[in-house]
């Protein structure tokens, strides 16, 4: 299944992602260094074997993505 985030990496941040379901391995909320040495909160979504994408959602929010998709 196919949920859509909202990107929080500098370089595409406010963009949606797509993201296949079947290759989350792990989720966690957490902070993330950014140029400069500030700081700011994002939610990690592991996909390998592409790496972590930094979301906006919360993992709360995302995991009701998943569970409402799949019930």
């Amino acid at each position: 299944m196919i949920i859509v985030l909202t990107n929080t990496n500098p370089e595409v941040k406010g963009d949606a992602i797509a993201l296949n379901t079947d290759f989350i391995v792990s989720i966690r909320e957490g902070k993330v260094k950014r140029d400069g040495g500030d700081e700011e909160k994002a939610t990690l979504v592991f996909c390998p074997p592409h790496g972590t994408w930094e979301v906006q959602e919360s993992l709360k929010d995302i995991l009701k993505m998943i569970n409402k998709k799949t019930n």
